[in-house]
């Protein structure tokens, strides 16, 4: 429904354009067979040239730059962004296209110009209508659900999931119905969502719900639903990989050791010690100035395996999910949130044995191993100073689909 954001490579709102914009550029294509090799370019317009009606196309799969030749495009169309089809699109020109639209263009190479594309159909969304679309998504986010799932109901098509509220973990019930939308996240590729459904979620996945909560809160009329086996964990480094990709971390609440891989997407931060003192008083305003180290029984009360799909600081209707990348305004955890984006990224290698972390990624391998999305460092303070089983809430809770699918 992770990512989103400078960190996301292709943000929830973004594939569902993109999958849009394929859905509704292959009906066109195959309601007007093409006689050459079919060129397939999906990306953002980054430069026009309205004299020769040639425009610059940023490609999302490589993101290199390519030039499409519109001027003899016979179908130009742009749809709404949340549009399943083509019946209610409109025809536009050329000289519409405007910079930051996204588009979906095939054609052929021309003769004379083998780097170019000769565009048969475009398909686009405006980018005014993308912010307007993003804007909406934020705001809905603002107020959606997380938590974790119990139990999934094929027949019914229900979830029972554990929501952690001010007052404690409460269950909730989440009806699906033909219109709502799943979206996933794979080891494979935890920060890009693909299309989904409803029996892809499992026990134990995090989820989160846009939807009409009732007026009790034990039930919720789901619109999307995104859903991911992450897994928010606090540790402490007992190695690290000398070639920097990987890590093996004791987690501190089940005290056994979890290989943790990484890829070029995972981040890993550190918090300055001010900062993160910081955040441990506003997390535990009782608690003493902390001190001693991350493996302290202390601090391994303060650990968390689970805390982040359903913990407050990732709920939303108590008001303090995270901020979306991109929004404005939010208060309290979701601000934290958006201080640990601002931190500057660091290399694996500038961390050592005995090290605390707190890690989000995706369960892999059957459960052997994590792929770490993000890696947070210099969180002792933070362990000590925090509840039981309550670490990462400190945080700001888990960055699995608490950024992931932030949209942008």
């Amino acid at each position: 429904m992770p990512g989103g954001t400078t960190m996301l490579k292709c943000p929830a709102t973004c594939f569902a354009m993109l999958t849009l914009l394929v859905s509704v550029s292959g009906a066109q294509e195959n309601a007007a067979p093409a006689s050459k090799p079919t060129e397939h370019l999906i990306g953002t317009v980054t430069a026009i040239d309205a004299a020769p009606h040639v425009i610059t196309v940023k490609e999302d799969k490589t993101g290199a730059e390519k030039k499409v030749l519109v001027g003899n495009t016979r179908t130009l169309l742009k749809v709404e962004p949340g549009a399943k089809n083509l019946k209610n699109a409109t025809r536009i020109t050329a000289d519409d296209l405007q910079v930051g639209d996204r588009v979906d263009v095939r054609g052929s190479k021309p003769a004379d110009d083998p780097n170019a594309i000769a565009a048969r159909s475009v398909v686009l969304m405006t980018a005014r209508d993308l912010q307007r679309a993003h804007q909406a998504e934020a705001a809905a986010w603002q107020h959606s659900t997380a938590g974790i799932v119990n139990s999934v109901d094929p027949a019914t098509g229900k979830l029972s999931i554990t929501v952690a509220t001010p007052a404690g973990k409460q269950p909730v019930t989440v009806e699906t119905a033909k219109t709502t939308q799943f979206t996933r996240y794979s080891p494979e590729s935890p920060k890009t969502p693909s299309v989904s459904e409803f029996g892809q979620i499992r026990p134990g996945d995090q989820v989160r719900i846009i939807g009409t909560r009732s007026q009790d809160g034990s039930t919720i009329a789901a619109d999307k639903i995104y859903s991911g086996a992450f897994r928010t964990i606090n540790g402490t480094i007992v190695s690290i990989s000398p070639d920097g990709k990987s890590l093996t971390v004791k987690d501190l609440a089940t005290k056994r050791p979890l290989d943790v891989a990484m890829n070029n997407e995972s981040e890993v931060r550190k918090l300055p010690q001010m900062e993160a003192m910081m955040l441990a008083h506003r997390f535990n305003p009782n608690s003493r100035r902390a001190q001693g180290t991350a493996g302290s029984p202390d601090a391994e009360r303060g650990s968390n395996s689970e805390s982040a799909p359903g913990s407050e600081a990732h709920g939303s209707e108590a008001g303090n999910g995270n901020t979306p990348r991109g929004s404005r305004g939010g208060s309290g955890r979701g601000d934290i949130g958006q201080m640990i984006e601002r931190l500057p990224a660091i290399s694996l290698s500038e961390l050592k044995p005995g090290d605390a972390v707190v890690i989000t990624g995706v369960v892999a391998d059957g459960g052997s191993q994590l792929l770490a999305t993000n890696i947070i460092a210099g969180v002792e303070p933070i362990l000590q100073a925090a509840p039981a089983r309550q670490g990462s809430q400190a945080m700001g809770g888990d960055w699995g689909l608490g950024e992931m699918t932030v949209p942008q």
